[in-house]
């Protein structure tokens, strides 16, 4: 079954501006008017940033430009996310200053990455990740 297409790119761009005033600046950089988006980070980059999350492969930041073709799959991950909401989980986990490099390859932003997939419907439960990646040892007498 095949989905119902979006309609055009300005409508997309619209829709994610309105949404949240972070996602008209490049979430890493800040830049103006980003043009690409990593899908499964659901964030807005610019070029610069764009090359460096695509580097590090699909898996980890899948990036598309803004003016490509778009289904209701691929915008479903950038209503449930956004680059304010990017950021607010970054600082409450302390990856903010972290190198792009090494703060998309964690424990915890693959755990992100799956909030904002097709399998998670409610982000807004994020206080249930707190206890994410801490290991109780229980033993079973």
């Amino acid at each position: 079954m095949k989905m119902k297409e979006s309609p055009d790119s300005n409508n997309i761009l619209q829709f994610l501006f309105e949404k949240d005033y972070e996602n008209k600046l490049c979430v890493e950089c800040k830049a103006p008017m980003p043009s690409l988006v990593s899908i499964n980070n659901a964030v807005l980059l610019c070029e610069n940033f764009g090359k460096k999350h695509s580097d590090l492969g699909y898996n980890i930041s899948y990036v598309r430009k803004l003016k490509d073709e778009w289904d209701q799959y691929l915008t479903a991950y950038l209503e449930r996310g956004g680059n304010s909401r990017y950021i607010r989980f970054c600082q409450q986990y302390d990856l903010t200053n972290m190198p792009i490099e090494q703060k998309l390859k964690t424990k915890i932003m693959e755990y992100y990455r799956l909030l904002v997939s097709k399998y998670f419907i409610n982000f807004s439960k994020i206080d249930k990740i707190r206890s994410f990646g801490r290991r109780t040892s229980k033993r079973n007498s």
